[in-house]
């Protein structure tokens, strides 16, 4: 089975492997026992992280969760912006949430100019 880990590298690893990653110590040899790998490019999660999941049957009873995979470099880019233009950017961090991370920015901006809102 491959495994993604949080860089640029890949791993193959074994059931028993994935079972240590987990750190779980339930057998995997029946047919309603199963690891599954969810993501990160799962409708469900929108490409923010992978989760390795334990499933005993369709109950998740163990979960290892994989993060980092919306990393853009976002803040190196904005760093030669004007703040009004870096604003611009903090749309495409999350398209779920544009109006949270442009709040979260403009209050950062407006602590380091000392403008009382």
């Amino acid at each position: 089975m491959t495994l993604l880990t949080g860089g640029d590298t890949i791993q193959e690893l074994t059931v028993e492997e994935l079972r240590a990653k987990l750190g779980t110590g339930m057998p995997i040899d029946d047919e309603e026992h199963m690891l599954l790998s969810m993501g990160p490019q799962h409708p469900s999660t929108h490409g923010v992280l992978r989760l390795l999941l334990e499933l005993d049957g369709e109950t998740v009873v163990n979960c290892a969760p994989d993060i980092g995979f919306l990393h853009t470099g976002i803040e190196k880019t904005m760093e030669s912006k004007t703040f009004t233009k870096a604003l611009v950017m903090t749309d495409r961090m999350d398209y779920l949430s544009p109006m949270s991370n442009n709040l979260g920015y403009i209050l950062a901006v407006e602590k380091l100019l000392g403008v009382e809102a």
